[in-house]
């Protein structure tokens, strides 16, 4: 059986491109939704943290969707969360950043 980098590996430039694209998309949404949902808190509480309404909440969850790094803040801040991002440089180094 393949693995999943050689299945890839297959693949087209394009079409590289569009799979990852496409999985982008899928954990965005999936892990938006998972880190409300660990909390057992509906897009209606955590939009009234967050202060935008229930719909506007349902749009940052929806796949598509490309958060500005200020509203990911903002949402993870409401859940109670802190935020870092991790950089790995090709020489290996890692920084991280705590926002």
């Amino acid at each position: 059986m393949s693995t999943y980098e050689e299945l890839l590996a297959k693949q087209s430039p394009e079409s590289q491109k569009r799979i990852a694209q496409k999985a982008d998309i899928l954990l965005r949404e999936v892990i938006l939704s998972k880190l409300r949902e660990e909390l057992n808190m509906s897009q209606t509480e955590l939009a009234r943290a967050i202060g935008v309404s229930q719909p506007t909440l349902a749009k940052m969850e929806n796949p598509g969707n490309d958060p500005r790094l200020s509203t990911l803040k903002r949402y993870v801040t409401a859940l109670g969360g802190e935020m870092s991002i991790d950089v790995r440089l090709p020489n290996g180094r890692t920084i991280e950043f705590h926002l």
